[in-house]
């Protein structure tokens, strides 16, 4: 089925739902106040009768009836007022306390449908009842409507005097405003279809305006933008969120495009770091095959040799460190370990590397702090930041600070070295980026993939890392490790 169609069966059925709801809630509504105005109507015959009867009683000189009591007044009342009463069907049945009929003296019964013993009880206690049932005074079928209402004389139960009206009226009423509410349905119906097919037609035409755009951004035209309106619905919501994914595949686009610029910068980079210790290895090796070398000198040439390799080896290790960090092909072994001693270890191992720099290393930690780490990625990750503050300080300090919470431990590095600008603290991150491309055959820095990994590493350990840096006046690096207990939450 049509989204179209979809959505003009789902406004339609709710706006029928709404009226049919509507409808019955009124049509009970209507019906339970025509029964309560007839109760009340038939209640207030009942009290004039018994203002009547009470105003003969209280004037003896208009009284008619001279010493009969109030009990024996009372028929004569209810006969005329059923006379008077006559067009509204009014008529009257006097029970007295043992429940014998007084009136009509045409009656000597009372059937159990129109006076049980229950309600009998309820009437003794002072209750009345209304009540609505199928037959009439007589026993026909006729739906009629009864108030029955105690009777006390000197405070003693004297009987029941029964009130009914038929109920025909309401039937007749309720009739009527059945058929209104039919033909509101109807013409509701109608209405609410047009509605319905307008709403679900302008909704169909922003998704078709979408599904455009889609295929325009699919064929790669990422400069598509959908008109937004100026209301505030999800619609216009989802155009604006499309404009913001199309600005940003552009953005990607361009990225994509420098990233192949840096790598192609970077296998430059590669190919000519790579070339020079394979130039250095080729000739040192000649040199060894022709006794070019003096004899002396033979153990620093497979020195320089080894030392070359190794380079090799580093350069290579970290390209497929970095692809096997990015697919997600590396498992971390997660353990509780001294964080304080391992730093301490990773100074004191790069501390003739700072000493050719010039520079001081200084720790400032408690006497212990734990990490909950994987030990060898941890290792690398802070030889990588601190090898990065000895690379770009020279002649000055590199301080690594140890702090805790509850929940975390950070670990600062900070120099006073050459310092970075805005650009270049955006660009570290990146993959072959390198802040200062003069230092790349530095005997410490080498690949421009160190930070890149550094950050891959830590993004694994659910940490975080952060940067702050002037340029001329130095770096600092902020690196964050969840505890034990808040790990992978």
């Amino acid at each position: 089925m049509k989204y179209l169609y979809q959505q003009l069966l789902a406004f339609w059925s709710l706006i029928l739902l709404t009226v049919v709801l509507i409808g019955i809630s009124f049509t009970s509504i209507n019906k339970r106040t025509l029964v309560n105005q007839n109760y009340n109507q038939i209640r207030e015959y009942i009290e004039s009768v018994n203002d009547s009867l009470n105003s003969d009683l209280s004037n003896p000189y208009t009284n008619p009836y001279g010493n009969l009591t109030s009990e024996e007044i009372l028929p004569y009342h209810l006969a005329n007022a059923e006379q008077v009463l006559a067009q509204q069907g009014i008529k009257f049945v006097l029970i007295d306390s043992k429940k014998n009929v007084v009136y009509p003296s045409t009656r000597t019964e009372i059937k159990e449908s129109l006076l049980n013993d229950s309600e009998w009880k309820k009437l003794r206690n002072g209750e009345s009842i209304y009540k609505t049932i199928k037959y009439d005074l007589t026993g026909e079928p006729n739906q009629t409507s009864y108030v029955l209402s105690n009777r006390y004389v000197s405070n003693e139960f004297s009987g029941v005097l029964i009130a009914s009206k038929s109920a025909r009226d309401l039937e007749e009423s309720e009739k009527k405003i059945s058929d209104n509410l039919l033909k509101g349905f109807i013409i509701s119906s109608l209405f609410g279809g047009a509605i319905s097919f307008g709403l679900a037609a302008r909704q169909v035409k922003k998704i078709n305006d979408l599904k455009r755009a889609v295929n325009q951004i699919s064929n790669g035209n990422y400069e598509i933008e959908i008109e937004e309106k100026n209301n505030k619905d999800e619609f216009n919501e989802l155009a604006h969120d499309f404009n913001k994914m199309a600005v940003s595949l552009q953005e990607n686009e361009k990225e994509i495009i420098r990233q192949e610029e840096l790598r192609k910068q970077f296998m430059a980079n590669t190919s000519h770091e790579m070339r020079t210790p394979l130039t250095t290895i080729k000739g040192l090796l000649e040199g060894l095959e022709y006794g070019a070398i003096p004899e002396n000198q033979k153990g620093k040439a497979v020195s320089l040799m080894q030392n070359e390799t190794d380079r090799l080896i580093r350069l290579v290790k970290q390209n497929l460190d970095y692809e096997n960090i990015r697919s997600h092909q590396i498992t971390l072994s997660l353990t509780t370990f001294n964080a304080t001693e391992a730093i301490n270890n990773i100074l004191t191992q790069l501390n003739k590397k700072a000493e050719s720099m010039n520079d001081h290393l200084l720790l400032s930690t408690p006497d212990s702090v734990e990490v909950y780490a994987d030990h060898d990625r941890f290792i690398q990750i802070m030889v990588n930041i601190i090898q990065n503050a000895i690379q770009f300080t020279e002649n000055g300090e590199i301080k690594v600070a140890i702090k805790e919470t509850d929940s975390d431990v950070f670990i600062t590095v900070e120099d006073n070295g050459i310092g970075m600008t805005e650009e270049e603290q955006k660009n570290i991150w990146d993959r072959y980026y390198k802040a200062d491309p003069s230092r790349k055959n530095t005997k410490i820095g080498e690949s421009g993939l160190g930070l890149s990994i550094v950050k891959e590493l830590v993004r694994l350990h659910h940490g975080s890392i952060e940067v702050t840096s002037r340029k001329n006046e130095g770096t600092t690096f902020l690196i964050q490790f969840p505890k034990e207990k808040y790990n992978h939450q």
